[in-house]
């Protein structure tokens, strides 16, 4: 009894299977044929017609996608043909590729943003100009074209975005940039760059409104929270720039360059002895930078901490034997301990290599 009734069930579905292949339109099994042979301009015409009798066929459309149009290389009809497809039904998936259509597009923009990264890093690698720019020209264009396949794929904008930075090209850069924050999109890079451009065209407050704007949602933008402290610094905001750099080394102890900016607006401020300690933290992270050691040895010179400026100063020529910055500072500091001959004696290294 058991064997007949699976035998029944097998008959059932081999006839269900071959009813529903034989429900198949002809366009559809025709399409299929040229596909075989290769006439995909065929396969075309009757998946069109297809279309138009089965609208709601998900097949038929993923096969427009996928026989006909990605192979043509027509990447818009592919995508809109795709997006047709997870509209009818968003669960359908090909028993042939056993893909479905979100899958598909993934693919289709993966290619043509692969196709942008290799000719930008070509760019970059170019010696001639020319060639560069044609190089960053053509990349922008895939770029443009994965963002119109799959415009969620926020590491296609950031490369077209450096397309433009490199070809000098500020009015695309802020054209994507307000696409990107009307789309709800981030990207710190791009918005990098759209703030600094503000900021060169003397749109000061609105650089610092739209960071502002940025930052609510994204205070972890690190890049950006420097900018900000950077820019209300020397728009003299002193106050603003010091009480959001404190708050944000609280939460960021180790971030060296807030450190760095902190103590720069504390030597504008005149507050010297604050600017020496945290010029003292990040050359703790950073004992050979010059730069930060000569700054250092300044904060304490002008806060007449002449031993510490001496130190400083040393510490400098240490590094650079040649620094006349060193020479400067250590003479002035010998001098003010009333360490006079050895003072001259360093004045006049300082005067030999002006």
């Amino acid at each position: 009894m058991k064997l007949k009734t699976l035998i029944l069930v097998l008959s059932v579905f081999v006839a269900f299977s071959f009813f529903m292949n034989s429900c198949q339109s002809p366009e559809v099994t025709s399409a299929k044929v040229y596909f075989q042979q290769n006439n995909l301009d065929e396969a075309e015409e009757q998946l069109l017609l297809a279309l138009q009798k089965e609208p709601l066929n998900p097949e038929v459309p993923f096969l427009l996608a996928t026989g006909v149009y990605i192979p043509k290389k027509e990447w818009l009809k592919a995508r809109d043909q795709l997006l047709k497809v997870k509209e009818i039904d968003p669960n359908y998936t090909n028993p042939m590729t056993k893909t479905n259509a979100e899958e598909q597009l993934k693919r289709l923009w993966g290619e043509i943003h692969t196709q942008g990264a290799n000719k930008f890093n070509a760019a970059l690698k170019a010696i001639l100009p020319s060639e560069k720019d044609s190089l960053l020209k053509a990349a922008v264009q895939n770029f443009e074209m994965a963002i119109d396949i799959r415009p969620e794929e926020i590491i296609s904008y950031n490369g077209m975005v450096k397309c433009y930075y490199i070809l000098n090209d500020t009015s695309n850069i802020v054209d994507w940039a307000k696409n990107m924050m009307d789309s709800g999109l981030f990207d710190q890079d791009v918005y990098t760059y759209y703030i600094q451009i503000l900021w060169a065209r003397d749109q000061k407050d609105e650089a610092i409104g739209k960071l502002n704007q940025i930052l609510t949602d994204h205070a972890d933008a690190m890049k950006l929270q420097d900018l900000r402290v950077l820019y209300l610094a020397q728009l003299k905001r002193y106050d603003e720039a010091k009480e959001i750099a404190r708050k944000l080394i609280q939460d960021h102890p180790d971030n060296i360059d807030l450190k760095y900016l902190l103590a720069q607006v504390h030597m504008l401020t005149g507050d010297f002895e604050s600017a020496q300690y945290i010029f003292k933290q990040v050359l703790i992270e950073n004992p050979d930078d010059i730069e930060v050691t000569v700054q250092a040895g300044e904060a304490a010179f002008q806060a007449q901490d002449w031993i510490s400026a001496e130190d400083f100063a040393r510490r400098v020529i240490e590094l650079d034997p040649e620094n006349i910055h060193g020479y400067t500072l250590l003479w002035k500091s010998l001098y003010n301990q009333g360490n006079k001959d050895e003072a001259e004696k360093y004045r006049q290294i300082e005067k030999s290599l002006r």
